[in-house]
């Protein structure tokens, strides 16, 4: 197997950044939306038969807000900025909620570039949980949704925060560092929003 020389392989390196710049460039888009609206967060007992049916536990309700660019017709670029109320584990007739504050980073993947678009995204973050500590916490959030006309986005999310949450016992229970939301989502065009090479 011959090995390149130095020279042979800075060519290459260059040939194919060429090839990826250019690529890029031709299919960059510029193209800046502003998504927003509602959650639902799916109780636990839904996975978990164990827990009683009047038990909430990890659900709750909450409203996000992601501007996003969609860098080309595949790939999109956000930050999600959410608030969502997650219902405590029930202790008492006194039902809790956390209320948590995130900010997410977010790459999505269309597979399509018809009128309705499935997709994937991954986004990692920082999660407060409101009046418990620690104030800042890691976590990250895997997703799947459709998108339809650009107008309107449907998607299922997981979200995991990292690390212990010290909680006070005396205010509530607990809710296992995560949730999982269905989110519907409205979609304003900012910038050059319509994709006119589009079927």
């Amino acid at each position: 197997m011959k090995i390149l020389k130095k020279e042979e392989l800075l060519i290459l390196f260059g040939v194919l950044a060429l090839v990826f710049i250019s690529s890029t460039l031709n299919a960059q888009k510029n193209d800046i939306r502003l998504n927003f609206g509602f959650q639902g967060n799916l109780p636990e007992r839904l996975f978990n038969k164990n827990i009683p049916d009047y038990n909430n536990k990890n659900g709750g309700f909450g409203i996000h807000l992601f501007p996003k660019w969609n860098y080309t017709d595949n790939i999109t670029y956000g930050l999600n900025m959410e608030y969502t109320l997650v219902t405590e584990d029930y202790q008492t007739d006194d039902i809790g909620a956390f209320n948590i504050i995130s900010f997410s980073p977010t790459i999505e993947y269309s597979f399509t570039n018809a009128k309705i678009q499935p997709f994937v995204g991954l986004g990692l973050g920082v999660y407060h949980v409101l009046y418990h500590t620690p104030t800042i916490n890691i976590g990250f959030r895997p997703l799947i949704g459709i998108s339809i006309y650009d107008i309107f986005d449907l998607t299922i999310e997981y979200n995991q925060i990292f690390g212990d949450i010290n909680v006070n016992p005396n205010v509530h229970g607990d809710f296992d560092n995560y949730y999982l939301s269905i989110k519907g989502s409205f979609s304003i065009g900012l910038f050059n929003a319509r994709k006119n090479n589009k079927p």
